[in-house]
This record gives structure tokens, sequence and C-alpha cells, in this order.
């Protein structure tokens, strides 16, 4: 009998599927076309550049274009191919495309009081870089990971990750990701997490570089008491664009989850928001929240924010919404009879919009990191 395109031996998932299109709506207000890397190479061997300095604690793994350069912990291992993500929130294609070509990652397998890993990702080359990382946390231990995505030079390259988080009852995680790459490369990011019974994981990526960066962000709070809080501060300038989707699930009772995201949007810079709290049948005493707010530097920049909720049990308390604003003449003039002049006193402003979101790491390591990033970011902006 002759083959047809549904025999995977033939055919396999990631020729099966298209790329985004104008009409699926989890790319409404995106750039869809920049999700096409069709005839795109992997990248060929990298090189590291100069190192941010180490991060105190902090076991570090350095890769050049997928290839581990250095770092070793006994809780940690190399993998030779991808976990194999999935995408449900409009992009299965890049799955697919990850789980066909990503050769190289690490997987964290936390026990214990604490573990701490520094996974910086160095990149170069006009071509693909596919890393993948897979977290997870033994019941009761505690990790902190940060992971740093830098570019060596000015090449256009474009980095297709994968992230797999989970949490065992009672475990604890700090997660944080700074997208530092230059303004000709591209980002795309499907992370996924999973806590179990009483855990707690705080996860939180700051965007300062990229020219396009799609991230789609799926968390599930399967046990009760389990707590996930999600966070991010986007930085976009002109020619820039951020594409942020997420998933706040909620699968038990007496869950809690919190999702804050600040963007503040300098020259014709863009972001898009779009976000979901969806309530199981049965996941009763949920606690939810979820906002964005864009402060709008100019009037150029453009913001779309897209919040929504989805309930099907009761005794919850379930909130969202999102803001829209620019920085108010009252707060320049405040600063300006202190002798501030308006150009730092509207950076002050901008900059103090962002902290909000660096102190809810509870974390005084990871909010120095991002505060770093921040602060280099509004330098080079203002």
């Amino acid at each position: 009998m002759p083959a047809t395109l549904e025999s995977p031996p033939v055919k396999g998932k990631f020729d099966l599927l298209d790329w985004p299109v104008r009409t699926v709506e989890n790319w409404r207000f995106g750039s869809w076309k920049e999700a096409n890397l069709s005839g795109l190479e992997p990248a060929g061997a990298g090189k590291s550049g100069d190192l941010p300095a180490e991060v105190d604690g902090f076991t570090r793994f350095v890769f050049e274009n997928g290839t581990l350069v250095s770092g070793s912990h006994p809780q940690v291992s190399e993998l030779n191919q991808s976990f194999g993500p999935e995408s449900k929130l409009g992009s299965p294609k890049l799955a697919a495309l990850h789980e066909a070509q990503s050769k190289h990652g690490l997987k964290i397998s936390a026990s214990g009081e604490e573990t701490a890993i520094e996974i910086i990702h160095c990149v170069s080359g006009d071509g693909l870089v596919m890393p993948s990382l897979v977290i997870e946390v033994a019941a009761k231990a505690n990790v902190r990971v940060i992971e740093r995505f830098i570019s060596v030079g000015s090449d256009a390259t474009t980095v297709v990750s994968a992230v797999d988080v989970k949490l065992n009852d009672g475990a604890e995680a700090k997660y944080l990701v700074t997208q530092e790459l230059n303004l000709a490369s591209k980002l795309i990011r499907l992370a996924d997490s999973c806590l179990e019974g009483a855990s707690n994981a705080t996860q939180a990526v700051i965007h300062s570089g990229a020219k396009w960066v799609r991230e789609e962000t799926y968390s599930t709070v399967d046990g009760s008491d389990g707590k996930s809080h999600i966070l991010s501060v986007a930085l976009p300038g002109t020619g820039q664009e951020f594409d942020q989707r997420t998933f706040q699930h909620h699968g038990a009772r007496d869950t809690f989850s919190d999702l804050l995201f600040k963007n503040t949007l300098f020259g014709k810079g863009k972001t898009i928001f779009s976000g979901l709290i969806f309530v199981d049948e049965g996941a009763h005493g949920t606690d939810a929240y979820q906002t964005c707010r864009n402060l709008m530097m100019t009037d150029e920049c453009e913001a779309h924010s897209m919040p929504g909720l989805e309930i099907n049990a009761d005794d919850v308390k379930c909130s969202h919404g999102s803001t829209s604003a620019r920085v108010s003449d009252e707060e320049i003039f405040y600063l300006q009879a202190r002798g501030i002049d308006a150009k730092s006193a509207r950076s002050l402003v901008a900059m103090g919009f962002s902290i909000e979101v660096i102190e809810k790491f509870d974390d005084e390591t990871l909010e120095a990191l991002a505060l770093d990033v921040v602060q280099r970011k509004f330098e080079s902006v203002s």
C-alpha cells in the first residue's frame, strides 16, 4: 500500500505543520511573517567574547552556539536532543522545528536545600541556535536558575529556545531570564511549567535586546496550595517588537497565580500581550491575578493588550486588567522642582515603573542582575 502524508516514517511532524498565518487568533497583532524560518540553517561554530562577571554563589555554564564550553555540577546533565516541546499558544511548527533539530541543552535535577545555576548562551552567526532547558525540582528542594541570551557581534542570529519546568510537592524555584541580544537577532521562547503539590515558582524575564521576540508561557498549577508568579519587564525601542502570549492554567483546588508584565516603550517600539487565566471544573478556591501595564514614552510607540478569563469553578477570586499611560507632566514638574532636568526625570520615572516587578523576585542577587540589565537599556535610549 502506498505511503500517505500521515505516515510518520515518510513525513515528519514538522513537515505536516504550517508556519503561522494572519488568521490564527494567537497571532493577532503580531508579526507572523517573522516566524517563518524556512530555509534558515543552523549557525556554525560560535564564540564567547567578553563574558559578564560571574554571579556569586552560582555555578556557571557557557554555551557557544549550542556547544557547551564550560561548566560542571553534580545535579546538571547535558541534553543531546530536544525534549520535544509543545506549543499550546500558536506555534506548533516552531516547536516541531526545535524537536527535529535541537541537539543541545541542559537538564537540572535539583535536590537538597539549594542548587544555583547560571547559564549563558553566547550566540553568533546568521543562522539558528536552538537551546533546551529542563528544570526538575524534587519534593521540598530549592533551585535558583539564571539564563542569559547574549549576542557576540552583530550577526542576525535566530534563537529558538524551549524550557520545561517541573516542581514536585513543596519544591521552590526562582528562574530569571535576561534577553540581551543585538538588534538584528530574533528570539522565540517556548516556556512550560507544571507545579505539583504545595510548590512555589517565580519565573521572570527581562527583555532589552533583539529585533523581534515571540514568547509563549504556559503555566499549570496542578497541586493544592501551589503558587505561580510570572513576571516580565520589556523595554522595546524603535525597530523592536516583543510579542508575549501567556496561559495560567489552574487544575486543582486552592491554587494561586500572579502575573505582572510591565512594558516601557521608547521610540517606535511595539508590544503585544495576550493572556488567559483558565480555571478547571472543580478547581475551587483559585486565587489568580493577571496585570499588564504599558508606559508609553513617545507618541509613536504601540502597545496591544488582550487579558482574559475563563472560569469553570465556584468560590474563586480572579482578576485581570491592562493599562496604558504616559509619564505625567505633574511627575516631571515635581522632579524638575528638585533640580532634575526633564530628560533625566523621565528616565527616573520609567525606571521606577519597572522596579515594582523586579522587587517581586524577593532575591537580592537576582534583583541586582535584573536592575543592571534594565539600567543599561535605559542608558542606551536616553
